[in-house]
């Protein structure tokens, strides 16, 4: 008797899009090589990124290995443990079980993978924010020491200014973070 692994509902899709957007996506397996390799191929990836016969020590070392410090791991067994330590960030669908959730970074509860592209969307989205919010300290205050050398601003007028700069600059990150109207946002 011979069993084939069942994927997520949104796999295929989800893998494509990390893809998409530039990601390199590897499976570390347990299992065999030829069952590793063959659910790589069911998500579209070429046979080289499926790496199986690994034990939750190889998972770890392998990361190790391969720039952790740049790496997302996602796992939902026990013997995912070491690895998901290892990386940079780690989530787990597998919340019915209490290892995973407690080494991991986050974890979702839907049925599929969705979550983890939202994830890195979201996390894109913040870097993006903070770029702007530090340019925008920067201009700000090199224009308010620029006027205060030439004797341009009154040291009280520049008192005020400096904490109205501060509340534009948190004003203008949360309106940069509010989701877009229509569309739906996960939360973990």
């Amino acid at each position: 008797m011979e069993t084939e692994e069942a994927l997520r509902p949104d796999a295929q899709r989800e893998v494509a899009a990390l893809l998409a957007d530039g990601l390199e996506v590897w499976i570390l397996s347990g299992d065999s090589v030829a069952r590793t390799r063959a659910m790589a191929a069911r998500l579209g990836l070429p046979e080289e990124r499926a790496i199986g016969g690994q034990r939750p020590e190889d998972k770890a070392e392998w990361l190790r290995a391969h720039a952790p410090e740049e790496t997302l791991f996602v796992g939902d067994g026990i013997n995912d443990g070491p690895a998901a330590e290892v990386a940079l960030a780690s989530g787990t669908p597998a919340i019915d079980r209490p290892f995973m959730p407690a080494r991991s970074d986050f974890y979702f509860v839907t049925a599929g993978l969705a979550p983890v592209r939202e994830l890195l969307l979201e996390a894109r989205r913040l870097a993006r924010v903070v770029r702007g919010c530090l340019a925008f300290a920067v201009v700000y205050n090199l224009g308010a020491v620029a006027l205060a050398y030439a004797g341009l601003v009154e040291p009280w007028v520049a008192a005020v200014l400096m904490p109205i700069s501060s509340v534009v600059t948190l004003a203008g990150a949360a309106l940069a973070m509010r989701a877009p109207a229509g569309r739906s946002r996960w939360r973990s």
